[in-house]
């Protein structure tokens, strides 16, 4: 990440949390954060502890199907 690159994507994400009128879908929240941080060049997804999580294996699977199939 670069300079201060992490204060865009805490921003992006408190304004999904904090800033809608509707409670956040856990799913949508997830998926912008990936899509933030995969912006900012995160490439080891897999490392997180959270990798096998059914619903962020979910959405990887939806952004990235090619890295599922056979």
């Amino acid at each position: 990440m670069g300079w201060c690159s992490a204060t865009y994507i805490f921003d992006t994400m408190c304004g999904e949390l904090l800033d809608k009128e509707r409670p956040p879908n856990v799913e949508e929240v997830i998926e912008m954060l990936i899509g933030e941080l995969e912006n900012g060049d995160w490439d080891c997804q897999s490392d997180s502890e959270y990798y096998d999580h059914p619903v962020v294996q979910r959405i990887f699977k939806r952004l990235h199907p090619d890295w599922f199939e056979d």
